[in-house]
């Protein structure tokens, strides 16, 4: 990424580029030739940067993810301590002011697609979802000290599970970007329905495990 006023590396116009590729066109088309017609390079050059295509998506993953992080930082730094579980929450379905999400929505949900068949990739973006589910396990803990680790772990993995998924509803396949208000209120019952029920028995034995 780049601060204000800072010129871009190569690497990241490539990334921009193909990130703008896989927006506009979707995974399937992506490839060297379009990323240089888009990014103004050349094709020996985006090779010279990254061997194979799998290698430019793996890092594209972590390009875009690190765009959500500053965004987040940015909002967190701005809150100083006050609501950060709300901030996370509405950040996510595009309802924090002042912080909306990044205009790459389609792409990063076309990585998911694209890591059915590239290992590394899907390990890439387990590894960034669980991040993310540890942050909003220790969010939830701070904000409603009364739930329990194990009910906090699982509703970690409900929002990122409903906030993925209403994103391939939402920038995939064009559903009205309002309904980001049905979902994030339907968080906000989910919370509330653990804590009105704070049985002890787990729900599931170990969240965020995968069957590989």
């Amino acid at each position: 990424m780049t601060t204000p006023g800072q010129t871009p590396s190569k690497k990241v116009l490539i990334l921009r580029a193909a990130t703008e590729v896989i927006r506009d066109h979707g995974i399937q088309a992506i490839s060297f030739e379009r990323i240089a017609h888009q990014s103004g390079l050349s094709r020996q050059l985006i090779r010279y940067y990254f061997a194979d295509l799998d290698a430019l998506i793996v890092e594209l993953s972590d390009f875009l993810a690190n765009g959500y992080r500053q965004i987040i930082v940015s909002g967190i730094v701005d809150l100083g301590q006050v609501e950060r579980l709300k901030f996370f929450l509405d950040f996510f379905f595009d309802l924090a002011d002042d912080h909306p999400m990044p205009d790459n929505l389609e792409a990063y949900d076309s990585l998911v697609a694209y890591a059915v068949g590239s290992a590394e990739l899907r390990e890439r973006l387990r590894g960034q979802y669980l991040t993310l589910g540890q942050v909003i396990v220790h969010e939830l803990a701070i904000a409603h000290p009364e739930l329990e680790g194990r009910a906090c772990e699982e509703l970690s993995f409900l929002f990122v599970s409903m906030m993925h998924a209403h994103w391939s509803f939402v920038a995939t396949l064009g559903y009205a970007r309002q309904h980001g208000r049905l979902t994030r209120r339907a968080i906000d019952r989910l919370i509330a329905s653990y804590i009105q029920d704070p049985s002890p028995t787990p729900r599931l034995e170990r969240p965020w495990a995968h069957a590989d």
